[in-house]
């Protein structure tokens, strides 16, 4: 126990208690399929991304710590830059090789043995609606040999929309389904429609969980 908290980190632990005990609080959090999640070994959590808001919540979800990455320039803000790396945030740059900087340090925490959240869509829902998945997380996959566990969060686009400087009170959900996962030779990196057709399968398996779409979203 003492060795784990060591590795982790206690103040990570006593943080995750009070994030934790907050979305229970303010936001009326419910989770449904938490024991989907390997409690051991490296391990991708797939998720539909609405809102800045989303990963505490996720990561208040799991069982274990959750790491994720997020632009730098949120690490510049007066509480997000002693937060962030609290929750288990990793600065990385937006443009330039922000995208293969990203599938290398993913790839470098998920084969330390770590969970990882990550967002196939690569941004933030404007509509409320689901957005075409991309493909770098397959990637991640493959160069770390984990599976891929979908997750649904439900209710962070109406709690923290585009419009709002800061997240109001809400019922938020986050549902996690069967982990999904491919053999290093059944993923080709060079075959970019094997590689959509994985991705787009994720995301079927995102929407196929408990949730519900805001009565807000809008069709474009």
């Amino acid at each position: 126990m003492f060795d784990f908290l060591k590795k982790v980190g206690l103040i990570y632990w006593l943080e995750y208690g009070l994030v934790h005990a907050h979305f229970r609080f303010w936001h009326r959090l419910k989770i449904t399929g938490q024991e989907n999640i390997p409690l051991d070994g490296g391990v991708i959590v797939a998720s539909n991304h609405l809102s800045h808001l989303d990963s505490p919540p996720i990561g208040a979800s799991t069982p274990r710590r959750a790491r994720y990455v997020a632009d730098t320039e949120m690490f510049r803000k007066f509480f997000l830059k002693w937060y962030l790396p609290l929750t288990g945030g990793i600065p990385i740059k937006r443009g330039g090789g922000g995208g293969s900087d990203m599938i290398d340090i993913s790839v470098d925490v998920l084969k330390k043995s770590e969970l990882m959240i990550l967002y196939p869509e690569g941004t933030r829902s404007r509509t409320g609606y689901p957005g075409r998945a991309r493909t770098g997380f397959i990637v991640i996959a493959k160069k770390a040999d984990v599976p891929i566990v979908p997750c649904r969060i439900s209710g962070t686009f109406e709690c923290w929309p585009f419009s709002s400087v800061w997240p109001k009170p809400g019922p938020i959900q986050v549902s996690f389904g069967k982990p999904i996962y491919w053999k290093p030779d059944e993923i080709n990196l060079d075959d970019r429609d094997d590689l959509e057709q994985k991705a787009a399968q994720v995301m079927d398996a995102i929407q196929s969980l408990p949730g519900w779409i805001p009565k807000t979203a809008k069709l474009q």
